[in-house]
């Protein structure tokens, strides 16, 4: 079945590739051979260079795939933005066949009016992920400030970051401006809510990751769970990974991380075998504030059953990209920000760093700054 379904993305994609090949072409002369050659092998590496960055090993070629992963996720996005507009395109000549509301002289010159077409798509494109690339190099701290009625007496400051997706494309650098993000906020508490790392391991080890990481500042500790992606990878290396950068990692447990606040920390849902919240929660002192972390935001009303105080998610990225974060508000009863079920209070999060290519469009990247005020 999954083999089945990989077949038909990729079906899909090389398909789309296709289309805009061939609306592309248009705007290069006929007589134009040797161009149209280097056009058509330009296009077919671009094209492959996503599917390949999925496919090779991560381990064999470390180099290529720093190199196509950031190419293949862009170009991924670009058809996001250029399918539609062709296809907008389309429609309007089609009905221009019928109603004739086009001037004669741009249906009179239709691969000046291509290549036209093309470079307004190319500009727009580059301003877009310009825009989007700013957007994610420039991330928001939101001050959350909660209530609760549950008597806290140490109020720690705590920080909530999910989806960093450490790899090929955020490498030492951004891990580094991430760590120095979150001490800047003098966290007594961090919280990562899984898909610390992207799939590969190998990269992870290869750049010394953990030892950027151990340099998170805070004194009551970092904790962690595990995503979807850790289970991408090698997630028996990943938890030990975790641990070398100084990273309490929850895994269906519990801490006790002051005197008056449990930290749950589930398995990610890709473990068919996770176990409840209700077995988790089952021997806990509900007159203590109970915080849950679970990486995907599905089924929270199980949070609410067992009346956490808080939950804290990521996962959803809020779609990314826009329109892919219309999509996600529909998937999810809540795909971004703040939510009260019944007695419990939870925060999505749109995730720090991000999956593929570096763009923000119409989402944001960002930290969570929590504070809770006591009734």
């Amino acid at each position: 079945m999954r083999i089945t379904f990989v077949i038909v993305v990729i079906a899909f994609y090389l398909a789309a590739n296709y289309y805009v090949f061939i609306r592309s072409l248009s705007a290069i002369p006929c007589s134009c051979i040797a161009i149209r050659v280097i056009y058509g092998i330009l296009f077919a590496l671009l094209a492959l260079s996503f599917i390949i960055s999925m496919s090779a090993s991560n381990e064999k070629f470390p180099q290529m795939l720093t190199i196509l992963q950031p190419i293949g996720s862009t170009w991924l996005f670009s058809l996001l933005y250029i399918i539609p507009t062709l296809l907008i395109i389309d429609l309007i000549r089609l009905l221009n066949k019928w109603l004739h509301f086009i001037p004669s002289f741009v249906t009179t010159n239709p691969q000046l009016t291509s290549l036209i077409a093309c470079t307004v798509i190319v500009i727009s494109l580059a301003v877009l992920f310009i825009c989007g690339s700013y957007k994610f190099n420039h991330p928001t701290v939101v001050k959350l400030n909660v209530k609760s009625n549950k008597q806290i007496a140490s109020q720690p400051r705590i920080v909530i970051a999910s989806d960093l997706h450490i790899g090929y494309i955020i490498g030492r650098k951004k891990t580094a401006d991430y760590v120095k993000l979150i001490n800047d906020q003098h966290p007594d508490i961090v919280l990562l809510c899984g898909d610390i790392f992207d799939r590969s391991v190998a990269v992870i080890e290869r750049n010394n990751i953990p030892a950027i990481l151990r340099q998170i500042n805070a004194p009551l500790g970092v904790y962690a769970v595990v995503g979807n992606h850790e289970y991408f990878g090698n997630l028996p290396r990943a938890v030990e990974l975790l641990k070398q950068s100084n990273i309490v990692v929850l895994r269906d447990s519990v801490v006790k991380i002051t005197d008056d606040i449990y930290l749950i920390g589930r398995d990610d849902k890709s473990n068919p075998k996770r176990q409840s919240l209700k077995t988790l929660t089952s021997n806990l002192d509900y007159s203590k504030l109970i915080i849950d972390l679970d990486h995907q935001p599905s089924s929270l009303d199980e949070a609410q059953s067992v009346k956490a105080d808080f939950q804290f998610s990521g996962h959803t990225h809020d779609g990314q990209l826009y329109p892919v974060n219309l999509l996600t508000r529909r998937l999810y009863e809540k795909s971004h920000g703040y939510l009260i079920k019944g007695s419990t209070q939870y925060y999505v999060t749109s995730g720090l760093g991000l999956w593929g290519a570096p763009y923000r469009i119409g989402t944001q990247s960002e930290l969570i700054l929590l504070s809770i005020e006591t009734l």
